[in-house]
């Protein structure tokens, strides 16, 4: 039995790198402005005293399905400015060359979408209730009391909506719909401080 469960085990580790290997890359695109390491797939851009640098496939945590349905991109900036700088998620957009438009996910509406999923997967819609009310990131649905868990590592792992403060720098995940659908390339903009910067991505498939 425990050779058994061994063998298991190993075939699942095997299955998952094949599913790993196969599934599309983001990568930094090369010839654009700022510092690109392409190897550690990390664009570093600095302008007026805000440092910003944006890292792809880097979400190893469970939930680890997150990648299928969301587009998670690890943000570290820095304010090398004398005044405090406000994170919002509006700053934040994501198009891809035929003009498709993804905004930026507060974490708690990922949450909410990946723990239904992890109880009743893509089929959980029945169990919503629609009500117009409520925000716009749980997309007019509610999730009923008792399907709602603590937050996991995609709240812990956010990038804050907070104040960054002089000579300081925060870091985290900001999460998109899965934005690797229909084009070859990504361009992502941020709006930070009064600062506008382009990232610019290849898919590869």
């Amino acid at each position: 039995m425990k050779c058994f469960h061994k063998r298991l085990f190993i075939a699942s580790l095997i299955f998952c790198s094949f599913i790993t290997a196969c599934a599309p890359r983001i990568i930094p695109r090369t010839g654009q402005s700022g510092l690109v390491d392409v190897e550690s797939n990390i664009i570093t851009k600095e302008k007026s005293g805000i440092k910003m640098s944006v890292q792809t496939e880097e979400w190893r945590y469970p939930p680890y399905a997150l990648n299928d349905y969301f587009t998670p991109f690890l943000f570290l900036i820095r304010n090398n400015t004398e005044n405090k700088i406000a994170i919002k998620y509006s700053g934040f957009l994501l198009f891809d060359e035929h003009g498709n438009q993804f905004e930026a996910i507060p974490p708690e509406g990922a949450e909410y979408m990946m723990a239904t999923r992890d109880l009743y997967g893509d089929r959980a819609d029945i169990f919503f209730r629609f009500e117009e009310t409520r925000p716009p990131y749980t997309y007019g649905f509610e999730v009923p009391a008792y399907l709602r868990k603590p937050f996991s590592n995609i709240s812990i792992l956010s990038l804050p909506e907070a104040l960054i403060y002089p000579n300081s720098q925060v870091r985290g995940f900001v999460y998109f719909r899965k934005a690797i659908t229909y084009g070859k390339g990504l361009r992502l903009r941020v709006e930070l401080g009064g600062v506008e910067e382009e990232f610019e991505f290849d898919i590869k498939k």
